[in-house]
């Protein structure tokens, strides 16, 4: 058998090519230009895509540390000072200072809490406390501080992330607000009047 080259092959085929009509030729060339375009536009979907994954996974990654250091803690207590030694990032951020003004109420502040804000109008203060804590704990101290000194609790309004109670003892009546802030914080709002 004799196989043609190249060569022969396209000198017999490029006559036949000559006789193609010019609105073909145009049909063939828009058909190029449109499948091209649609390749790039794919293309840079698909990027685009894949860039909005790699950062849903940015995203989770931090929360998934967080939630396994917080099991970890659970288990040994102080894992997070330890693995704090060899890597930086996950040491515990040092307690804000605390603005001026003094605490109130008949519960001491949350251990690890930072007093973020103090605010007197009147005989009404409001003092805000922010810091790394967890959110029930922070709830259940308050909760317990408050029953122990004699208070009436009357919940105003609850979330999951965010609890408003009310306590009262005589004519005293005290507001607190507790919330989840993101990164494991929690944040409380006391109000109470000066006495």
């Amino acid at each position: 058998m004799n196989k043609p080259g190249l060569f022969a092959f396209a000198t017999q085929f490029a006559p036949g090519l000559f006789q193609v009509r010019r609105g073909t030729w145009i049909a063939v060339g828009v058909g190029l230009l449109v499948l091209f375009g649609l390749l790039i536009w794919a293309a840079l979907a698909l990027t685009g895509w894949f860039f909005g994954q790699a950062q849903g996974w940015m995203g989770a990654a931090p929360e998934a540390v967080r939630g396994a250091m917080e099991q970890a803690e659970q288990v040994v207590p102080g894992a997070r000072e330890k693995l704090g030694e060899f890597v930086p990032a996950l040491k515990p951020s040092p307690p804000r200072r605390d603005v001026s003004g003094t605490d109130l109420g008949p519960v001491a502040r949350y251990p690890g809490l930072a007093r973020t804000y103090w605010h007197r109008e009147g005989k009404q203060v409001t003092i805000e406390y922010e810091g790394e804590a967890d959110y029930a704990a922070v709830l259940d101290h308050y909760a317990k501080g408050f029953a122990t000194q004699g208070y009436a609790q009357s919940v105003q309004s609850a979330t999951p992330s965010t609890e408003t109670h009310e306590y009262t003892k005589g004519g005293e009546r005290i507001t607190l607000k507790i919330a989840q802030l993101p990164r494991g914080a929690v944040s409380a709002r006391i109000e109470t009047p000066l006495q």
